[in-house]
């Protein structure tokens, strides 16, 4: 079956524009309805492609949509599956564009958006074979998948309901991620300290996705609850920092050392649209400086995002995919970010971290005392958080690393 030619974008269930293309040449309109109502300029869909009249056909365009289908071995099985080719984002939307991160969602012209819980309910077999089939998909007739959320590693969004589970299918809004620890997992007890370092995230006041270990079957997975879903399901919207940037899911990784870093970059370009950019910019610090605590060399620019509100208001999202790999695993070293143009988590320093934030426009005393507060409050939470088992280490080991950098020194990953 030929793709059809244009695919409606709705966003919180209304129809805002137009995607048109193949494989990497994408075009998007938003329609006239919602440029009269927004206006020109207004934040609707993402920071790299404001509202306007003007239909966009640039590397903006791709790298959005393409930012919301999932990476690796995960896409390139569902494009094996829906018979197109894995680059071509246009294809693979027309299939798992029903349900996607944040509020969009992209649909063929014979498709209308589906209430947002019109889910259909699964046994617990059919929930634990769905998991444990993983990374492929076994799935009763009938359930096809019709959700997409980017990232590599491999996962089931599903709807909770009151009384179980349900299948997210024909643009029902998922809940939920189930994301089963790898068969080949090169980091150890990646998951467990996942759901650790987010629960001390919390505990230190930090906006933080909630989630809980469970398993099910032969498979033990964390289950992440969406923070782009309200109380009734309903979607809220979001984009990651690529999307917002206008960058590959493939440079994830912040590379070269420029002129202005990727969080500068963030930190100006969010602002316009924030209701303080000071407190934008003491928000983002706060992010950056807990990944560096835990020593997260995960924290790149698809695990950061942003929320944007109807009325065009920016906000950071809650953490989320945060995890102690560097304590866990020698070589993950990468921070993600450049932070005072220092990529190497072991080499960062309080100091690195307030001269970032001064390059954004914080004021020095603001951007220490934020960092310090968020030392202080992490080291003195790690206590009261309990580590899994055979990662109790954690718990003394944080506070040592913060008052490492309390003192003006690198944190060790070592006790």
């Amino acid at each position: 079956m030929s793709a059809p030619r244009f695919l409606n974008v709705f966003l919180r269930g209304r129809h805002i524009g137009e995607l048109r293309g193949k494989d990497l040449r994408l075009s998007f309109q938003y329609d006239s309805a919602t440029v009269a109502e927004y206006g020109a300029g207004s934040i609707l869909l993402s920071l790299s492609m404001p509202v306007r009249r003007k239909r966009y056909e640039g590397p903006e365009v791709y790298n959005y949509f393409d930012g919301l289908l999932p990476e690796g071995q995960v896409r390139a099985h569902l494009a094996s599956q829906n018979n197109v080719s894995t680059p071509d984002a246009y294809g693979l939307l027309t299939v798992l564009g029903a349900d996607c991160a944040g509020a969009v969602q992209v649909l063929p012209p014979e498709v209308e958006p589906e209430a947002p819980l019109a889910a259909a309910p699964m046994t617990e077999d059919q929930v634990t074979a769905a998991v444990e089939s993983l990374p492929t998909w076994e799935l009763p007739e009938g359930f096809l998948v019709t959700a997409s959320l980017g990232g590599v590693q491999s996962k089931v969004l599903l709807t909770r309901l009151a009384d179980g589970w349900a299948w997210p299918g024909r643009g029902a809004a998922s809940t939920h991620i189930i994301k089963p620890a790898p068969t080949d997992a090169a980091i150890p007890l990646l998951l467990p300290s996942e759901h650790w370092a987010l629960s001390l995230a919390a505990a230190a006041g930090l906006p933080a996705a909630s989630t809980s270990m469970e398993t099910f079957g032969s498979r033990q997975a964390i289950v992440v609850e969406r923070f782009d879903r309200s109380d009734d399901g309903s979607r809220l919207h979001q984009e990651d920092f690529t999307q917002a940037l206008s960058l590959p899911s493939s440079s994830k990784y912040e590379g070269g050392l420029a002129a202005r870093s990727r969080l500068g970059q963030i930190a100006g370009l969010a602002a316009p649209f924030t209701r303080s950019a000071d407190a934008f910019h003491c928000d983002l610090l706060r992010a950056i400086t807990f990944n560096l605590l835990i020593g997260n060399g995960d924290a790149h620019s698809k695990n950061y995002s942003l929320s944007l509100g109807d009325n065009g208001e920016v906000r950071l999202a809650p953490l989320y995919d945060v995890a102690p790999t560097l304590l866990l695993y020698a070589q993950s070293v990468n921070a993600g970010h450049a932070v005072n143009r220092q990529i190497r988590l072991p080499y960062i320093t309080l100091e690195h971290l307030v001269a970032e934030a001064v390059s954004w426009g914080l004021g020095e005393d603001a951007a220490r005392n934020t960092t310090e507060a968020v030392l202080h409050d992490a080291a003195e939470a790690a206590a009261d958080v309990p580590a899994p088992v055979d990662l109790e280490f954690l718990q003394d080991l944080i506070p040592k690393r913060a008052s490492q950098l309390l003192a003006g020194g690198t944190a060790g990953r070592t006790l």
